[in-house]
């Protein structure tokens, strides 16, 4: 991951909001982003199981992630769009988000991710436009 990192600094990626939800980037390749979320009660909704808030947050922090990792100029960038289907509730005592690049151009790239539940089960999908700023 040394080579990637003077793109991508994980640690730069895991402050803030993102470092409050306790996300942590499991694996981080050229073509594959894995970040993960421990469980704490304070991530749940009412109902027991992880809040839609918090699955949203952390497949918007694959899909920005791989984004990054797509393009070899530092870049600033911001969702444009998303699209979250909630299959199943987010249960178990982590989440893994998983990402991919469907198509990168120029200014927008656009990511696939796949989110997990403890036991493995498909939570929701996502797709995101993430746009490119100050090229």
């Amino acid at each position: 991951m040394a080579e990637n990192e003077s793109r991508f600094d994980v640690k730069t990626r895991s402050r803030g909001f993102t470092g409050y939800c306790g996300l942590e980037f499991t694996e981080v390749t050229e073509d594959h982003c894995v970040v993960s979320c421990p469980m704490r009660p304070e991530l749940l909704n009412p109902g027991g199981i992880a809040h839609g808030g918090l699955i949203a947050t952390l497949t918007d922090v694959a899909a920005g992630s791989m984004a990054l990792m797509a393009d070899g100029r530092a870049h600033s960038i911001v969702t444009q769009s998303c699209n979250i289907h909630y299959l199943r509730p987010g249960t178990g005592e982590c989440l893994r988000a998983e990402s991919r690049v469907v198509r990168k151009g120029n200014r927008v790239c656009v990511v696939q991710v796949d989110c997990f539940s403890g036991d493995g089960s498909l939570a929701a999908v996502a797709t995101y436009e993430i746009a490119y700023l100050g090229n």
